[in-house]
């Protein structure tokens, strides 16, 4: 089902329009939770929006135009839209179940996988070259090296997501993989610095609306520092940093003149000098003198 949105205006004949293929009796209604719709289930996508919607555990999907054009909008997806939408996917999977009157049963592996039919079109490529390569080596007698790890059979995520509902997805068979597909697999092993590539990539998202509360507070607040403050925190973090003014002047914190602070330091390299010439003296070194010869006589000019 297909759906054309128009902004105030009827389309023209050149005009792309807008897509939406959910039903409207199905789609979320948004203005509950305090979203101001473009039409039922579907809204401007900006960070408050996206705020809103993931506070009620809700997802969203990009709205196209007609030509494959990025509309700025997002159509909410419910919880309940998410299961029907996986319930019906997993009702075209049932070839595949070992029980297809169970929704988390395991999928067929196997030869009897490569039997089935409906694999062509219902398993993924991979699926079907990885359990080829398991039936080979078991036909074999086991792996041709003992260094060698044995074949993986697939197997399907066990997984089960809050709707009650077993992940659809594929798992490698490996041991370290531990029956998770990759897409879950991450949740469980994370890799290192994964956790701060999430937050920079949402702190990056933020950066807009930390723009919009800006540009607000320059037009229309009386005293908001705690806002400002948290919006320039959130630019900085994203890379976009207001300039730095430098100062190069000379301040004394003790209300000496700086002038003053200059002689103090030639007189200590002074003393120094002195010091360290009184030492050589003592140990029998000769202490280096000026040479005379290079001094020339000069008059003294007395200004008027």
């Amino acid at each position: 089902m297909s759906e054309e949105l128009v902004f105030g205006e009827e389309p023209g004949p050149e005009r792309p329009v807008i897509e939406v293929d959910s039903p409207v009796n199905i789609r979320p209604k948004l203005s509950d939770i305090g979203i101001e719709e473009v039409e039922r289930g579907v809204c401007q996508d900006t960070f408050e929006n996206r705020a809103l919607l993931r506070a009620h555990k809700m997802g969203w999907d990009p709205v196209y135009a007609s030509n494959g054009v990025p509309t700025g909008l997002i159509q909410a997806r419910s919880p309940e839209m998410a299961k029907a939408r996986r319930v019906l996917s997993l009702g075209e999977k049932k070839p595949i179940l070992v029980d297809p009157e169970r929704m988390n049963s395991d999928y067929i592996t196997g030869l009897d996988l490569l039997a089935e039919s409906a694999s062509d079109y219902l398993v993924p490529p991979w699926v079907i070259g990885a359990t080829r390569a398991w039936i080979k080596e078991q036909e074999a007698g086991g792996p041709p090296s003992s260094k060698r790890q044995p074949a993986a059979l697939p197997t399907r995520c066990k997984h089960v997501k809050e709707d009650g509902i077993r992940c659809m997805l594929w798992s490698s068979g490996r041991p370290k993989d531990d029956g998770y597909c990759r897409v879950h697999l991450g949740s469980v092993q994370r890799r290192p610095g994964e956790d701060v590539e999430r937050a920079r990539a949402k702190l990056t998202q933020a950066a807009p609306y930390a723009v919009d509360v800006l540009e607000d507070l320059m037009q229309n607040a009386q005293s908001e520092p705690v806002k400002l403050k948290a919006s320039t925190e959130i630019l900085d973090r994203a890379g976009v940093r207001g300039g730095v003014e430098f100062d190069a002047r000379l301040e004394v914190t003790d209300g000496r003149q700086p002038a003053q602070v200059v002689a103090e330091r030639l007189q200590r390299l002074a003393n120094g000098a002195v010091q360290i010439a009184a030492k050589m003296t003592a140990a029998g070194l000769e202490v280096p003198k000026e040479d005379e010869s290079d001094i020339q006589d000069a008059e003294v000019v007395e200004e008027g």
